[in-house]
């Protein structure tokens, strides 16, 4: 008998993929430290408290285009009225006072609006000369102005703790008049790789080497301003410099990444390693396909994951376990899950196991959006990767795909498709 987070799914004792990133997303504890982000930096960092608007926004009632400034009072009949000009109001500029006696005022966008006008007439709906304008149009109470506080009031909150700062963001922070924002200070994340036959790119591999390309590949994926990743090296497959290494790695990070060795060969020693560096493994084996044999636990303060060593399996591993562990730790919100589409693909397969294939949206007129495979499942190929986007998500259960049944779809990128800001 299984556990409720395990099935006996294309081999026994698997874990639910949905059982086991919640159950890794719960070893991370939030971080609390916070930095001040210059608005020029903070730009995909992750807000550390609200944005509470600290006056109305706008400050002051302002013209919302170019015109002339009027009095309800002053247009009686139905026109067209004449009236005299008696001043000029501009964007950053004192109001001029209103005169007794019908008037109208030239007002420019962005200037304020002098109290008693309770009007702009457009200047194209106005014929002005000699100090007069003619106005053509009554443009109603209100009329294009923009009123104090009608985008935001004063304590209103512009937006939450937790989410990533974009370009609105900023804007919201330097019309607020903040020069800098709190954040949530970079997660920090070291990054290893396992094996024997690994060799840096440039150098020149042996008869059985291959040159490392996932260390290069996580941590081009985890280059963003709200992470710090390290490059922790590739190491051998020898358990006492593995468990060295991640005995180190657990005092300086929040989360430690690693590639290789958390399968069941005789030479995977990832999980013996770990655990004798005082590890406690919360997870291990996970009914997906690519990716069967990731581990997770926590060493310390650090959490840790263990993707497989095929590139694709490590790529989605870092998609599907180290976002959703980043999130946690940074105090965002769940990454929502995948959307549905229809396949634009045929594919067969034995049930089981959550699936993943390398894919894109194909997005033609007069039809809706499908999901195109390119090239193929394996998790040892990377170039189906270079023309994909993202992965189309085959639910355990199903065991074929035919065009236009619904399968899941995952970008690559951490995005909020559920239209949260964070």
């Amino acid at each position: 008998m299984t556990s409720p987070g395990e099935c006996n799914c294309d081999g026994p004792g698997l874990l639910a993929l949905d059982q086991a990133v919640a159950r890794a997303v719960a070893l991370c504890r939030p971080v609390t430290d916070t930095d001040d982000a210059p608005l020029a930096t903070a730009a995909d960092r992750i807000s550390a408290a609200p944005l509470v608007a600290p006056e109305p926004m706008p400050r002051f009632d302002h013209a919302a285009m170019d015109g002339y400034a009027l009095r309800g009072e002053d247009l009686g009949g139905s026109g067209p009225w004449q009236l005299p000009v008696t001043g000029l109001a501009a964007a950053g500029g004192a109001a001029p006072a209103a005169n007794s006696g019908p008037h109208a005022l030239r007002i420019l966008t962005g200037a304020p609006v002098p109290g008693g006008f309770d009007r702009v007439v457009m200047q194209e709906d106005c014929t002005a000369g000699d100090g007069m304008v003619t106005i053509r149009r009554n443009p109603g109470p209100g009329a294009n102005i923009r009123r104090a506080g009608e985008d935001a009031r004063a304590g209103q909150i512009l937006f939450p703790s937790g989410r990533r700062i974009d370009a609105v963001a900023v804007a919201l922070a330097a019309i607020a008049g903040l020069p800098v924002l709190p954040v949530v200070r970079q997660i920090r994340v070291g990054v290893m790789t396992f094996g024997d036959e690994l060799v840096a790119p440039g150098a020149t591999p042996g008869p059985a080497a291959i040159h490392d390309s996932n260390r290069p590949m996580l941590l081009a994926a985890l280059a963003r301003p709200d992470i710090a990743a390290a490059d922790l090296g590739a190491l051998p497959d020898d358990q006492a410099i593995i468990t060295a290494a991640i005995t180190d790695a657990a005092g300086r990070f929040d989360l430690i990444v690693s590639t290789g060795g958390a399968s069941v060969g005789d030479r995977d020693h990832l999980k013996p390693a770990f655990l004798a560096a005082g590890g406690r493994i919360e997870g291990w084996r996970v009914a997906m396909k690519p990716g069967k044999p990731v581990m997770f636990g926590r060493i310390g303060g650090a959490v840790f994951l263990g993707l497989p060593g095929n590139p694709v399996a490590a790529l989605l591993g870092l998609r599907l376990f180290g976002t959703a562990m980043i999130r946690r730790l940074q105090g965002r919100p769940a990454d929502p899950p995948p959307v549905m589409a229809a396949a634009g693909f045929t594919h067969g397969r034995r049930a089981g196991r959550t699936e993943f294939l390398p894919a894109r949206l194909s997005c033609q007129p007069g039809r809706q959006p499908a999901v195109v495979t390119t090239g193929g499942s394996g998790a040892a190929r990377l170039v189906p990767l270079v023309t994909a986007t993202g992965f189309a998500v085959i639910p355990a259960a199903q065991d074929t795909v035919a065009p236009g049944d619904p399968v899941g779809w995952l970008p690559f990128a951490d995005t909020d498709l559920s239209g949260d800001p964070s």
